[in-house]
């Protein structure tokens, strides 16, 4: 399931692979302003810049989900931002089967995920890229989907669902 914004997303990504000019990264940081953890960020001209800077497709060719720490590390107007969500957001519409996308809607449920299956994860360190993708491809793997959705799915799955299944849900 895909929504049509994800669609037209997935295949402006797809169409506009390369990241090498500002306007490469702006067609692409104003198509995801609809987002709407996205869409109040301050600085989508510094956004662009500093993605520009960090030189990032050989590192997303090479599937290095520490990129996703270094775009979403960013001072605007003086102020450290980490945008997590709009840095996994950015990489996912570039790699859906990659890049976990961010969101911490669900930090709770994640937290208590990790200490009951007594992962060797750090609960409370979800806001670190690593530790949220290795407990989300954990549950992934554990609910036998892997392979079967890509993170976009994923994504809206836990928009549309995860609040119902985790009311019922011992986790």
């Amino acid at each position: 399931m895909v929504f049509i914004n994800d669609t037209r997303n997935l295949e402006l990504f797809a169409k506009n692979p390369a990241n090498k000019t500002e306007e490469d990264i702006r067609m692409k940081v104003s198509a995801l302003s609809d987002d709407h953890e996205i869409k109040q960020l301050p600085g989508h001209n510094l956004i662009v810049e500093h993605i520009l800077k960090l030189n990032i497709d050989d590192r997303l060719n090479k599937n290095d989900l520490t990129l996703v720490e270094d775009i979403s590390t960013l001072k605007i107007n003086g102020v450290d931002h980490h945008l997590l969500h709009l840095a996994s957001l950015y990489c996912c519409l570039h790699k859906p089967d990659v890049f976990p996308i961010y969101s911490d809607q669900h930090h709770n449920f994640y937290q208590k995920y990790i200490k009951h299956f007594k992962l060797s994860l750090d609960p409370d360190k979800l806001t670190d890229y690593q530790v949220f993708a290795a407990a989300l491809n954990d549950l992934v793997t554990r609910a036998g989907i892997k392979g079967k959705m890509n993170y976009i799915h994923l994504r809206k799955f836990g928009w549309l669902y995860a609040d119902s299944v985790l009311k019922e849900s011992r986790v």
